[in-house]
């Protein structure tokens, strides 16, 4: 798991970004890929965050984001 903190996050488009704590290419995240299991669908800047990464169609992407 890779740990981060929200660049920025919109509820109402359902995307943003995370930046990782390493220094290495920031994260775009997707609503679905936030672990609802403590109902945090709606994200505010500079919350800290572990995910995984991969790599997507236009650069990386989190997945299994959950908020630390």
């Amino acid at each position: 798991m890779i740990r981060g903190r929200i660049k920025w996050y919109s509820a109402n488009l359902g995307h943003g970004f995370i930046v990782p704590e390493d220094g290495s290419t920031e994260a775009f995240l997707r609503r679905e890929d936030i672990a609802d299991g403590e109902g945090f669908t709606d994200l505010e800047s500079g919350v800290k965050v572990t995910y995984e990464a991969v790599q997507g169609s236009e650069g990386p992407e989190a997945k299994n984001v959950s908020v630390v």
